[in-house]
């Protein structure tokens, strides 16, 4: 029988001795699905980086030098590669960005059991302290003309390199956030990106009304 990515995840858990009602837990998932995910050759991207969170292993790597681990449809093979190596090459450089230009490197990622359009109306993954958020493969604004929704407001700025910066408002609530595509960039590109975050956009984060 072939090594599959579930297969790989599942002696992972094992090894770690982790109970599996506490790893669903982890991974923001019912503890049935647990042992589905054990089973499968193909895993959700955003999923896939929960788990590599957890189980301090970067999976996406793994599927980036054996891609006979999983099986991708012919549709989505492109797109979801692409995404892949992103996530990989984010979860392998970021921490190190974050620590070098003097910023807390703490990475959480959304909980979000939404489906279908209103799925895209949260981040994918969140540095909590400073209202920045990343989204897989999609800017803000792009999620924000999906929802069609009047409550948010968005600005952009752009770096050096041209990454674009969507400051986005919740007029409702008062929050302000920074949303940065997660798409392939370079170490330094993500340095450079993440310092002119530091410097220039920093000043316009702002939490909930409700929550002050």
């Amino acid at each position: 029988m072939e090594e599959t990515i579930g297969n790989r995840i599942e002696n992972e858990v094992r090894k770690q001795e982790w109970n599996i009602t506490e790893f669903a837990d982890a991974i923001c998932c019912k503890r049935n699905n647990v042992y589905d995910i054990f089973k499968r050759n193909n895993l959700d991207i955003k999923l896939l980086a929960r788990i590599s969170k957890v189980l301090k292993h970067n999976y996406f790597k793994d599927l980036a030098e054996e891609p006979e681990l999983a099986e991708f449809t012919v549709e989505e093979s492109e797109k979801d590669k692409t995404n892949r190596n992103a996530v990989s090459q984010f979860f392998e450089t970021m921490p190190d960005v974050l620590t070098r230009i003097g910023m807390r490197n703490c990475i959480t990622f959304n909980k979000n059991e939404m489906t279908g359009e209103n799925s895209v109306a949260f981040p994918d993954m969140i540095l909590p302290g400073y209202m920045v958020c990343f989204t897989i493969g999609m800017r803000w604004i792009d999620k924000a003309n999906i929802l069609k929704n009047p409550l948010f407001a968005v600005q952009t700025l752009n770096t050096p390199d041209n990454v674009p910066i969507d400051i986005v408002e919740n007029t409702l609530f008062g929050s302000v956030f920074i949303d940065i595509e997660l798409d392939y960039k370079s170490e330094k590109m993500w340095e450079n990106t993440m310092r002119f975050v530091k410097d220039n956009c920093l000043q316009y984060a702002k939490l909930p009304k409700r929550l002050y």
